[in-house]
């Protein structure tokens, strides 16, 4: 009987990183580790569409990604935009404080919503 074409898959394990790997390696029953292989590798196509998903190590430095970066760039402008309002907006209490002794009655929060006095009287 002739022998099958085969192909040999092999993986490095690395004893002080992996050790979760290597308990659940020596935890499969010698004789059945092969099946159980070919089923994960199966499982992964069906749950990718019989695609590859690419998946980076974690060691390894990850592509630069220009939307999530430009994401970022906005959202720390915004982030920065609303703390100098709010720097505005308590330097101008402070120095309603200091000229009048208190707030006015009719003050205006940043985003518009009325201060109502005595709201914060437990806040230190």
């Amino acid at each position: 009987m002739a022998k099958q074409k085969r192909a040999t898959a092999t993986i490095k394990i690395a004893y002080r990183e992996e050790v979760d790997l290597i308990a659940w390696w020596n935890s499969v029953p010698r004789g059945t580790r092969n099946a159980v292989i070919k089923d994960l590798m199966r499982d992964y196509i069906d749950h990718n569409q019989s695609g590859y998903r690419l998946i980076y190590p974690r060691n390894m430095p990850q592509p630069f990604n220009r939307g999530r970066f430009t994401q970022i760039c906005c959202d720390a402008a915004q982030i920065r935009t609303a703390l100098m309002d709010l720097l505005g907006y308590v330097g101008r209490v402070i120095q309603q404080v200091v000229v009048t002794g208190g707030v006015p009655p009719n003050s205006r929060s940043p985003n518009g919503d009325v201060v109502i006095q005595g709201a914060d009287a437990d806040v230190i």
